[in-house]
């Protein structure tokens, strides 16, 4: 847990001067590059598309524990730094380093990472009823995109560039024109997700096995919002507003009438809502062809709330910031959020924010009982700053090279992520029934690092499958 909300801290020293992906948690996903909606199957489906539940292939009984995905891209950052930053945040900038990333950090694809946590999941499926999956997993998405401006002040505080102009401070402006065209957004929630998909009607084939089948299913989850930051700079106008746990450790400094509230526990929530997953799918021989809608929904935050007001950005003499030190910003939120910070940040009401929701076209095709390939589409439905910025486009095949040998490999990428050469494995059946998966979205950044990195990994240490399957699957197992 201490790890995870460090991870989270690496995306807050990017907005707090104030990822995204599709969902590669499932290392059989990641590894065919988010190629998902019509080849997952039993709880691998939860937040994909809850009608594959319905499937007559699914397995019996299914569980697992700490499935860990996390995806980190950047055309700012290189591969070197971005590694770094992930796994080294209280590493001290020196003045160099600072100038170097306040010149890098303004790429209009910016920064996104999206981060899974599966702590349990489980699915069952019984015969002429359907499908049921619950799972209890916490997600992360951010989006970072900052003007000039903002990246000097971000990285060089109070010798950003804008502070000696002596043209601007004989008309300075507001923070809203002085970042305009910043975008930063971050949310971190727990959700407990409850599934069911069936098949609604076949028709032709046989009694046993209709040639065309078509599947429905939906899915509810409840959600604990543990951290939420958003921030817009765009025409003039500046939005922004901030609710975190106490779990992240953030020093606020001296805040107005604000006193941030303890919110211990194993769901440490500062707000709370309700999301849906609606899912849809055609079985036609060895090929599905499948769509969903996913996370319909919102959070409502109502503790440790801060609104930002639009003011005019204060000269050198009103605040002392030298700059972020490191990618470890817990204790140096206090510079951004308190009273004599740069941006002025006070108590504010209850406020409602939107999930990243997406639209997901899939297809899924089992050439022979160990060979299978698919295809995703996946767009974003809601304006939250850190859903995907644009489709993203996957296609991908699994070969079963043994009974225990699995690989997948595909190619992915939209016009933020760039392309990309995904790659996963799965050893299988320990004691006939367990199996582990390891997988990258991107291999190309390992073996040939860029301009545009993308580092990413899932993993999932333990799955055990009970029940076998009735034909052939198109799912990683």
């Amino acid at each position: 847990m201490k790890y995870f909300f460090l991870t989270s801290y690496f995306l807050f020293a990017s907005y707090c001067f104030s990822f995204s992906q599709v969902d590669l948690g499932l290392p059989g996903s990641t590894g065919k590059g988010g190629v998902a909606n019509g080849v997952v199957k039993d709880w691998e489906c939860i937040g994909i598309n809850p009608a594959n539940l319905g499937w007559e292939d699914n397995y019996r009984f299914s569980i697992s524990t700490m499935i860990f995905g996390i995806s980190a891209q950047s055309r700012s950052l290189n591969y070197s730094q971005m590694k770094n930053a992930i796994l080294h945040p209280s590493d001290t900038f020196g003045l160099a380093v600072k100038k170097n990333l306040a010149s890098l950090f303004t790429d209009k694809d910016g920064l996104n990472l999206q981060a899974n946590i599966n702590w349990l999941t489980f699915s069952f499926a019984v015969p002429k009823v359907g499908g049921f999956a619950m799972n209890v997993r916490d997600r992360t998405f951010a989006h970072v995109r900052l003007n000039q401006n903002a990246s000097d002040i971000l990285f060089l505080g109070m010798k950003a560039p804008i502070f000696h102009d002596t043209l601007f401070w004989l008309n300075p402006k507001n923070i809203s024109s002085v970042f305009d065209g910043s975008k930063i957004g971050y949310m971190h929630y727990r959700e407990m997700n409850f599934s069911y998909g069936t098949k609604l009607f076949g028709f032709g084939g046989t009694k046993e096995k209709s040639a065309v089948s078509v599947y429905g299913g939906i899915g509810f989850k409840y959600l604990w919002g543990l951290g939420d930051f958003e921030m817009t700079a765009d025409n003039g106008t500046l939005v922004g507003h901030s609710a975190f746990s106490s779990s992240y450790g953030i020093n606020y400094g001296n805040i107005k009438n604000f006193s941030p509230q303890s919110t211990p526990g194993i769901f440490p929530s500062v707000g709370n809502g309700t999301a849906f997953d609606f899912g849809a799918g055609i079985g036609i021989g060895k090929m599905k062809i499948t769509f969903s809608a996913t996370d319909i929904g919102q959070i409502k935050w109502s503790k440790n709330v801060l609104v930002a007001n639009d003011t005019l950005l204060p000269d050198t003499s009103k605040f002392h910031f030298n700059g972020i030190n490191s990618w470890s910003l817990a204790n140096q939120a206090g510079h951004m959020f308190n009273d004599s910070g740069i941006v002025k940040f006070k108590p504010g009401s209850p406020y409602t924010t939107t999930l990243p929701s997406r639209f997901r076209i899939g297809i899924g095709f089992q050439f022979t009982k160990r060979f299978s390939v698919g295809a995703d589409i996946v767009t974003p439905l809601s304006s939250n700053p850190s859903n995907l910025q644009n489709a993203y486009y996957a296609m991908g095949f699994q070969a079963e090279l043994a009974s225990n040998f699995i690989v997948c490999m595909g190619v992915a990428g939209n016009s933020t992520y760039g392309f990309s050469l995904p790659v996963g494995v799965t050893l299988g059946h320990f004691f006939k029934i367990m199996e582990v998966s390891l997988a990258t979205n991107d291999l190309l950044t390992y073996i040939s690092p860029g301009s545009n990195p993308n580092v990413s990994l899932a993993m999932a240490l333990f799955r055990f499958n009970l029940g076998k399957k009735n034909i052939p699957s198109t799912a990683s197992k």
